[in-house]
């Protein structure tokens, strides 16, 4: 386990590197031209990022939910390696906007639809998914900022609300693919999802500077 003085050293510099940007900017993302906006989480600066971005799990046809968008990358990922179309969803303004100015640059309008909202608030009740990519806040503190939501989540209550809702909006063979760290509560995690009829399998692991560990889990509902 990671000590927590190392956790909140390491997420204060990702959030430093993000905050150091006040007007937009480019960058490669898995070797794509992609606009970052201020405000808005660089999946480069976080290696859990890129991991889940290398593990989406997508199938050809699947209809994606990504309900934490931030940057809009694993929406436009997922139907770049076969997805028929993403929802993507953000809290906030400047990620929101991020999203939606990178996929209409990579002409990807008609099938990648940029939602502003609360996780699952700006869905429709008849709204259903074949897999829901998620990357989480993985820490229970208060956040400070909008920036900060991206990595801290109070009492997990953002955690906990999407494991109680995430099957309304899931077809009956529907997925989730997850990242998470042991920067939080893992043990937590997996109590969570098999308190709701999830089955939480890791498919992919990897270390961040020695002692970080990442998983990327699938879900799916018991049998």
């Amino acid at each position: 386990m990671i000590i927590l003085g190392e956790s909140m050293e390491f997420q204060d510099t990702i959030l430093r590197s993000v905050e150091q940007h006040p007007v937009p900017y480019l960058v490669k993302l898995k070797g794509l031209d992609y606009v970052m906006f201020p405000e808005t989480f660089n999946p480069n600066y976080a290696k859990a990022s890129l991991f889940l971005l290398d593990n989406l799990g997508v199938q050809d046809g699947d209809v994606v939910l990504d309900p934490f968008t931030g940057s809009g990358a694993d929406a436009i990922f997922a139907v770049r390696e076969g997805a028929s179309r993403a929802v993507a969803i953000d809290k906030f303004t400047m990620p929101y906007l991020c999203a939606r100015y990178n996929v209409h640059r990579l002409g990807l309008e008609d099938r990648v639809d940029v939602r502003q909202g609360d996780l699952f608030d700006v869905l429709t009740e008849d709204e259903r998914f074949n897999l829901v990519i998620a990357n989480p806040p993985f820490k229970a503190m208060q956040p400070h900022s909008d920036i900060a939501a991206a990595l801290r989540d109070e009492e997990y209550a953002t955690l906990h609300r999407f494991f109680s809702e995430v099957g309304k909006y899931l077809t009956d063979d529907g997925r989730i693919r997850m990242v998470f760290s042991d920067v939080g509560d893992m043990d937590l995690l997996q109590d969570l999802a098999k308190n709701h009829g999830f089955l939480p399998e890791v498919v992919n692991q990897t270390k961040y500077a020695s002692s970080v560990r990442i998983e990327v889990y699938e879900m799916r509902r018991e049998k």
